[in-house]
């Protein structure tokens, strides 16, 4: 094989190829010019250029999204490889796989005042569950070869990062004979033993066991499709809408559940036991309220430490998530009586939710948008996945159905930036189902880079919901009292997406009322190419009838 002429870009790729990598993203530089040549020679390695190394991290982020297999993002020295960083801090706390490789200048010369060199050893020191600098002269071509598979083992629950410095000329060929890797794969981790620990079978071993299921934002798994018709009937459960557990017992709204829990003797309801899994519900107010139960926290899953999401201590069973739930659910009498009465509360909140909602004089707002794209999105052509920007993307996303194999956002750190790119990465995995991304109009400009890759994603669509700035600042207290809101606080930069659309390539589309949603909807979504739909909502008034509709709701369920 014909390649860069440096082992320590052959050697680290190549074994990173044996072990199953078949993704790489790149952006232009110089330094990692050995691993770039390295990953086009290579006849398993699929190559994605991205402008910018921020981008291309999250673009490898969403390549490890659906199949859990890490993708390689690589940059060049300095500033550059400080912008992986962001995709990593996410890729850490999202609990998905990415191997960074970062190219850097000899060791011996970092100090003698050269461009682009930063301290790059030990860079993600915090967010990587794997660092090494891989000196190829230092190191033989076996050490090269073991670190790599190293790191490949380690980036099965979230990222690590590779360091390579790299001597002058960086552009020169040579032939390499292939090698054969001694296996030295390291086997799937053994969970725990399969069996509940006794303190957490004593909560379900009871006439009447008194649990609440939390499931958090996880990886699809085909176990969960499975869980979703029979958990609600055996235990009482709060899913998030990303859990991708879905059944008529089960909500994703966070607030629709409290503000059902405003109208009820909270008593009869108070768990004593709350197991979580996947990453922490979005709501604050949420874990507020179950914090105030003073119940025991389990954390089911094998994939990192269980998060104290309440602040009073939590104990974890660390077996794979799925598998544990389902053994538990087998644990659990087929009636119970709890879970029984929260699916009675889930019942009226649905029923006083739809009376509320006939009752509410509801302008065009952004939950006329949402709405109308819950009941249009995936009725043509069923999608393959649906991403929500963070902000107000993905708090309305918990208000309504969804016709999507996959629904997603980066809940990791939650930041807006990498949103679009991560769907494009999603997008890049599986070109044979569509990709929808809905955004807000500031996430949308944070991450236009995330358009600007080669190849491009031809099943690819984005929703820009325009309402001026996000709208996330007007649910908050304080922007509006200090006098800074639209100052300082939410800044409406765009005016509308037409231009930034013609600048990605991406076919336009606009509606600023739901007449003209319902009239260009069709023509976005039939479009063969990438294309961009806009809708404008008047941001002040999205906010106050959200408001006014969460209040109507907890009104009418004290009152009801």
């Amino acid at each position: 094989m014909k390649s860069s002429s440096h082992p320590g870009a052959f050697h680290v790729l190549d074994a990173l190829a044996s072990c199953g990598l078949r993704d790489v993203v790149v952006s232009p530089g110089s330094r990692h010019a050995p691993l770039v040549i390295a990953a086009e020679a290579h006849a398993q390695l699929r190559v994605t250029i991205a402008l910018d190394e921020r981008t291309a991290g999250y673009v490898a982020l969403g390549m490890g999204l659906s199949n859990r297999i890490p993708a390689v993002v690589i940059s060049t020295s300095g500033t550059a490889a400080v912008n992986h960083g962001p995709a990593i801090a996410e890729a850490h706390f999202q609990r998905t796989p990415l191997i960074s490789i970062t190219a850097d200048r000899p060791v011996g010369r970092r100090h003698e005042g050269l461009g682009q060199v930063v301290r790059q050893q030990h860079l993600f020191q915090a967010h990587a569950l794997w660092e090494g600098e891989l000196d190829e002269t230092m190191m033989s071509e076996s050490v090269l070869r073991s670190q790599a598979q190293q790191a490949w083992n380690a980036a099965c629950c979230g990222p690590v990062h590779i360091n390579i410095p790299f001597e002058e000329p960086l552009y020169e060929l040579r032939e390499w004979e292939d090698v054969q890797d001694e296996a030295d794969l390291e086997p799937a981790v053994l969970p725990e033993e399969m069996t509940i620990p006794e303190d957490l079978l004593d909560h379900l071993c009871t006439h009447d066991p008194r649990v609440l299921v939390l499931l958090g934002a996880h990886a699809p798994d085909s176990t969960w499709a499975a869980l979703s018709s029979v958990i609600s009937t055996k235990v009482a459960t709060f899913v998030d809408v990303f859990s991708q557990v879905r059944g008529e017992d089960l909500d994703g709204s966070a607030e629709r559940v409290l503000a059902g829990l405003s109208g009820v003797d909270l008593e009869e309801l108070k768990p004593h036991c709350i197991i979580s899994a996947g990453l922490p519900p979005m709501s604050k107010a949420l874990r507020k309220k179950l914090a105030s139960f003073h119940a025991d926290h389990w954390h089911i899953g094998s994939d990192g430490e269980g998060w104290d999401l309440f602040g009073q201590g939590v104990q974890q069973w660390k077996v794979p998530a799925p598998e544990g739930m389902m053994l538990l659910l087998d644990s659990l009498p087929e009636y119970n009586a709890f879970a029984a009465g929260w699916n009675v509360l889930m019942d009226r909140i649905h029923a006083v939710e739809k009376r509320v909602l006939a009752s509410f004089d509801m302008p065009w707002s952004d939950w006329s948008a949402f709405s109308a794209l819950s009941r249009a999105l995936g009725v043509s052509h069923p999608l393959g996945a649906l991403h929500f920007a963070n902000s107000t993307s993905a708090r309305y996303a918990q208000w309504f159905p969804w016709n999507a194999a996959r629904l997603h956002a980066n809940r990791g750190v939650a930041g807006i930036d990498g949103c679009l790119s991560t769907a494009v990465g999603d997008a890049r995995m599986h070109p044979d189902h569509e990709v929808v991304l809905i955004t807000g109009d500031s996430a949308w400009l944070y991450d236009l880079n995330g358009l600007m890759v080669k190849p491009m994603p031809l099943n690819l669509k984005v929703i820009v919901i325009n309402n001026g700035g996000g709208n996330i600042f007007h649910w908050l207290n304080g922007p509006k009292e200090v006098g800074m809101l639209e100052s300082h606080f939410e800044v409406p930069f765009l005016k509308d997406a037409a231009s930034s659309a013609a600048l990605v390539g991406l076919a336009y589309f606009r509606a600023n009322d739901a007449a003209e949603l319902e009239n260009v909807f069709d023509a976005w979504s039939n479009n063969k190419a990438p294309a961009l739909l806009e809708i404008q909502t008047p941001g002040a008034t999205s906010s106050r009838c959200f408001q006014e509709l969460q209040e109507a709701l907890g009104k009418e369920m004290q009152t009801g």
